[in-house]
């Protein structure tokens, strides 16, 4: 595989989930989004460059970057989901006569 491949496949990890009807624009706009925050050297048209695997080079720090914003959403969603899980043990745990008088 190449860097050129390697980084599209990471710039889709990072793109994330796509709409049906979502137009390539917004997503690359994401991703741009995503990465900009982590380097301020990131540009729509690099983005978009690897996206169409146009760039003729990759530099490491750029891959390590997509991973890193992946590693980042990965973690994001596990802390939600633990804390999805604590808040339900918390409700299940709660007395029969409180269970019902408060708003889900």
């Amino acid at each position: 595989m190449s860097d050129a491949d390697l980084a599209a496949n990471l710039l889709d990890d990072v793109i994330g989930h796509r709409g049906v009807r979502e137009p390539v624009k917004s997503m690359l706009d994401r991703a741009y989004r995503a990465l900009s925050k982590r380097n301020d050297e990131w540009t729509r048209r690099r983005v978009r460059s690897i996206f169409n695997k146009e760039a003729t080079r990759i530099d490491h720090h750029e891959i390590e970057e997509m991973r890193a914003v992946i590693r980042a959403r990965e973690a994001h969603a596990a802390y939600k989901s633990q804390t999805a899980r604590v808040a339900a043990m918390a409700v299940n745990s709660a007395p029969s006569e409180t269970r019902g008088l408060y708003p889900r």
